[in-house]
């Protein structure tokens, strides 16, 4: 994983930023002409000038520009207008900029929220396909709750953000600059004013937002905690009504809250605090320029145009410039969830994605002995479970291994079954390593069952056929409507980097289970059931026995 946040966004979404960038710059060319044309209409059509005699015209949208090595060159001549019909016309013209203004903040934030959503739905299977190719020791050392809490909500923000990583600072910081140096053009002290203003808030303001921050890691760490405390009362009910310590849980989860509590209480006081003062800053500026402003206007230094849109202009230089003190906060805060998450979820070593490449062609029967070379495995805490192990079992042989709790057998048995990594020693078939071969052979011809049966969410034949499920092996039929939400959804998913695998397909391998589609699977079913009832009983019967498992050429039971 990247360990920057923008560095990733960048790598995933270059070429969109860089369009909704030019479209950013473009939009500064009618952003800046809306604040002109107010002085335009107030000093030309309202006070006369340029206006004098009764039927006095004047030309409107003459286009002509002085081009380098061409010269003079006019677009338009233009059109004369009387004072009443240039003040509808710059009035229509003012219109058609809001319009236009509102037109491109539009298509901006639709891409900027349509951008983001695609990076949600990146990072979110990015991460889930980490999960999937954690080593298996490594689900011993977190918990499902917090793994699950930080794919969901945690990671939100990051979406969120990553249409604002690069077009918020050019889009809000843009306007800022055109506002300011607008202001500055119109008159210089006023233009130092409010100059000197957005200086004391670009300073202060982040600075005092730094502890904002830090409460808010608390924050999410605390919550996260939590999440993963309440997951295991609910898994460990039964040892605390066991051991009569629902009370003792009380005062934990109590403490907890206490903590969480006192966290935010402090986080609301700093963050109004900053607000107050940020608003108190940006208030302070309309008072300067009233009084300064209407004393220029007073001495004649200023006219009321110009001081018209100057106040004009600042009206619109704290909100651009208060969202881009909010988005350096909203950084900070999601490049410290993102450090989280790349520390909870860069693990080493992860699965090689090649081992579990989708394979739909039928996988050939394994016919080569299963072999175990000085195989150690150990457990949490480094005990030995086994010691430089070696053994050789053949196909259609049928082993026990027979031993009391914690003797290594159940170990050993999960090795095979490839559901722990040896800590030295080697399993192979044909020569290869059981670990470096591709779950589509051992998923499909060596088959673990344990004592400890999970089943996922959905119905009893969805689980019985699970084993079955590794690709999909028919293409569904869809009706033109749906063929057309396919091709979108298909879309999508490549832009945001996810497969395009169709969970509406037939999934289930029915030739890996001997029969035909939908044909004979009921019959196949209680044969298998059979032979697990078998199976129990042979546990039953030999009491040692912890694990037991066939290693045969043909499909997996």
């Amino acid at each position: 994983m990247e360990k920057s946040l923008a560095r990733y966004i960048w790598k995933n979404t270059r070429l969109q930023q860089l369009w909704i960038l030019a479209v950013v710059a473009a939009s500064m060319v009618p952003y800046f002409l809306s604040f002109d044309l107010p002085k335009q209409i107030v000093n030309g059509p309202i006070q006369g000038d340029g206006f004098e005699g009764p039927g006095a015209t004047q030309t409107f949208m003459h286009i002509a520009y002085n081009i380098p090595l061409i010269g003079h060159v006019e677009f338009f001549q233009g059109v004369q207008l009387n004072r009443f019909q240039m003040l509808m016309a710059l009035s229509l013209v003012f219109l058609a900029l809001v319009v236009l203004n509102g037109l491109f903040k539009f298509y901006i934030n639709t891409y900027k929220g349509r951008l983001g959503e695609r990076m949600l739905r990146r990072i979110r299977f990015e991460l889930i396909d980490r999960v999937l190719r954690f080593p298996p020791a490594h689900f011993k050392r977190v918990k499902s709750a917090e793994i699950a809490t930080m794919i969901k909500d945690e990671v939100e923000p990051m979406g969120g953000f990553t249409g604002d990583a690069f077009v918020s600072p050019a889009l809000l910081g843009g306007q800022a600059i055109t506002a300011l140096a607008f202001i500055i053009v119109q008159n210089f002290w006023l233009g130092m004013i409010a100059a000197g203003i957005v200086g004391v808030q670009a300073v202060v303001i982040p600075r005092m937002r730094k502890r904002l921050l830090d409460l808010g890691r608390q924050r999410q760490l605390t919550a996260r905690e939590l999440s993963g405390r309440v997951g295991e009362i609910v898994e460990g009910i039964g040892t605390i009504h066991g051991n009569d310590t629902s009370n003792l849980e009380r005062a934990d989860i109590a403490w907890r809250l206490g903590r969480i509590f006192s966290i935010r209480y402090d986080l609301y006081q700093w963050k109004f605090l900053v607000k107050f003062i940020n608003n108190f800053l940006a208030q302070v500026t309309p008072f300067l320029f009233y009084a300064i402003g209407g004393y220029l206007a007073l001495q004649g230094r200023l006219d009321i145009g110009q001081l018209v849109a100057v106040i004009s202009a600042y009206k619109d230089l704290p909100g651009p410039l208060k969202e881009l003190i909010d988005w350096d906060q909203m950084r900070q805060d999601v490049q410290v969830k993102y450090q989280q998450v790349y520390e909870q979820f860069n693990v080493e070593p992860l699965i090689d994605s090649q081992i579990q490449e989708l394979a739909t062609a039928p996988v050939g029967a394994l016919t080569s002995a299963l072999v175990v070379t000085n195989l150690t495995l150990s457990d949490d805490s480094g005990a030995r479970l086994v010691d430089h192990v070696s053994v050789e079992i053949k196909p259609n042989e049928t082993v026990a291994i027979v031993g009391p709790n914690g003797s290594g057998a159940e170990a050993f048995a999960e090795a095979l079954g490839r559901m722990i990594w040896p800590d030295s020693g080697r399993i192979t078939i044909d020569g290869r390593d059981l670990l470096g071969m591709p779950e589509s052979i051992t998923g499909r011809r060596i088959s673990y069952a344990s004592a400890d049966t999970f089943f996922f969410h959905g119905s009893l034949a969805s689980n019985l056929l699970y084993g079955l499920k590794h690709a999909p092996m028919t293409d569904p039929v869809y009706d033109e409507k749906e063929a057309l939400e396919y091709k979108w959804h298909s879309a999508e998913a490549v832009k945001a980097g996810n497969p395009t695998l169709d969970l509406n397909s037939d999934w289930v391998d029915y030739q890996a289970a001997g029969a035909r589609r939908g044909a004979n699977l009921a019959r196949h079913s209680r044969s298998g059931a059979a032979l697990d009832r078998q199976h129990r009983r042979a546990c039953r019967r030999q009491r040692p026995c912890r694990r037991a498992a066939r290693f045969a050429p043909g499909p997996a039971a």
